[in-house]
């Protein structure tokens, strides 16, 4: 369930109820997610994060408190982060995927310049299917992209598709890009990754927009 949204402020007030179907017994394997985003015309970008245990409350009685949220990924971290922002148009089948920016990147060799650029590949039954890059941008470790790339996915196959996001150095002598770290989301994935392509899925046709840290 999520909430009305607040425009041009920091300190929102919501007041507003949400009532959840639980037994008693699945209590103690239960526990509330927050998760608050920033939206504008275009995206909604995730900013930070919360959980709470259900065990940790009485719920006999009314309960009240703040939790505090967990940045999202305002740090460099690993080899580096990217953001990107989800769509899915049902009426015309069109998944859209907007690499907005990345930051952070940690050069491969611990080299000291390397010119990056992102690939993204369709994946099904984990063979690549349709494969998609940006521009490249020179020397640079936070680069901004803001390209958009278009899928032709029918609707019955995003249940069975991955998206895999790579950032990759730029090859000045024509040899083979090396992968700088990558992302994968979809129905398969866990943790922030999961939770990009379900909010995609809940908030059909609006951009959705979060950081990722890369792996290798």
């Amino acid at each position: 369930m999520q909430t009305r949204v607040c425009r041009r402020t920091n300190s929102p007030t919501y007041r507003e109820r949400f009532l959840f179907a639980l037994e008693e017994e699945e209590l103690p394997h239960r526990s509330l997610a927050f998760y608050m985003y920033a939206s504008d015309k275009f995206t909604n970008t995730l900013i930070g994060e919360a959980h709470l245990k259900l065990t940790d409350v009485d719920l006999a009685k009314p309960f009240t408190t703040t939790v505090p949220l967990t940045d999202m990924g305002q740090k460099g971290v690993g080899y580096g982060e990217i953001m990107f922002s989800l769509s899915y148009l049902p009426t015309a089948e069109r998944l859209t995927v907007v690499v907005v920016k990345a930051r952070s990147l940690q050069w491969i060799d611990e080299k000291e310049s390397a010119d990056p650029f992102v690939k993204v590949y369709v994946l099904q039954n984990g063979k690549k299917v349709m494969k998609k890059k940006t521009s490249v941008k020179k020397d640079t470790r936070s680069p901004v992209f803001n390209e958009a790339m278009i899928f032709s996915v029918p609707a019955p196959a995003l249940h069975n598709i991955q998206l895999r996001v790579t950032v990759a150095e730029h090859s000045t002598d024509g040899g083979q890009a090396r992968a700088v770290g990558h992302v994968i989301v979809g129905t398969q994935a866990t943790g922030k990754a999961l939770s990009h392509w379900n909010q995609m899925m809940s908030a059909l046709r609006k951009p959705i927009g979060m950081w990722h840290p890369l792996r290798r």
